[in-house]
């Protein structure tokens, strides 16, 4: 294709959108709502992500407290049942002599006074059990709780709590996405379709006198992926006002969650933006073109 040809599809394209300049806005706000909302879904999905990985220090752990008239070495054995449970990653076995030293380097005052004897009826053995899903965090423990020898079970329920929310609004972010661009790619094929009527008699002339398909639809996608250029260029203007507001007022609410910098995503979420954006402007402006182009 010869830059001459090039010059006249984009000259073209300008001209179409400055006379249908109605359609040229709808458009527009029809892309610019998408992209914002696709910028919040992927902002949510980011810091979400974030917050499983902060918290997984805190909840990847599950303490099983063992009997404490149960002997080592039946303690032991204990192990090989916990490798079984599904969702389990690795066990290891801390027997009471451990407990106790551990109590002595917490606190001295809470072994003083007291006989060994005493100290193993008082502080017993236990296992530190490992995952990587947290969302199996209730089915391990309550696997825990049908084996006899195991008293107790401990585990970090508020970090676990907010991992597993995480782990749900990551998998909503991800859905409305899908959903966002499916919509956005219908309205922009009405979009055209409406553009596309008000040229309905210069598309058949064309045809008549030989111009290929791609020729004809060539305007139009130029006009999507412009519309998406613009759109991205608002919407990361906005992102980039509104999200740091955000943050400010999250900190002074005290979250408790540090939440990711925008600078550091401003390159990812920008060409994330430019690919979708560019994709539904030439798939939701070509997709509806066939009816006009069969003539």
């Amino acid at each position: 294709m010869s830059l001459n040809t090039i010059g006249y599809l984009f000259k073209d394209s300008f001209h179409g959108m400055k006379k249908d300049f109605k359609n040229t806005l709808i458009s527009l706000g029809t892309m610019f709502a998408t992209m914002l909302l696709i910028a919040v879904a992927y902002l949510v999905y980011m810091n979400e992500n974030k917050l499983i990985n902060d918290t997984k220090d805190r909840s990847s752990n599950i303490v099983a407290y063992v009997n404490i008239d149960v002997t080592d070495e039946q303690a032991k054995q204990i192990g090989y049942k916990i490798e079984e449970i599904r969702g389990v990653t690795s066990n290891t076995y801390r027997d009471k002599d451990y407990a106790i030293e551990l109590a002595k380097s917490m606190n001295p005052i809470m072994v003083e006074g007291f006989s060994d004897e005493i100290l193993k009826t008082i502080y017993p053995a236990y296992y530190v059990i490992t995952f990587d899903d947290v969302t199996m965090i209730d089915v391990i423990t309550h696997e825990l709780g049908k084996i006899t020898e195991i008293e107790d079970v401990s585990v970090n329920q508020y970090a676990a709590a907010k991992a597993r929310d995480a782990e749900i609004y990551k998998a909503v972010a991800i859905v409305a996405v899908i959903y966002i661009i499916e919509f956005s790619v219908f309205l922009m094929m009405n979009t055209t379709k409406l553009m596309m009527y008000s040229k309905r008699k210069e598309i058949s002339i064309m045809k008549y006198v030989g111009a290929k398909n791609n020729f004809i639809r060539a305007p139009f996608a130029i006009q999507g992926v412009l519309t998406a250029i613009v759109s991205v260029g608002l919407t990361m203007l906005v992102i980039n006002v509104a999200y740091p507001a955000f943050i400010r007022s999250m900190t002074t609410l005290e979250s408790g969650f540090s939440f990711i910098a925008f600078g550091s995503l401003f390159k990812e979420l920008a060409l994330l933006l430019v690919v979708i954006g560019v994709l539904i402007g030439i798939v939701g402006s070509s997709a509806s073109m066939k009816k006009y182009l069969d003539v």
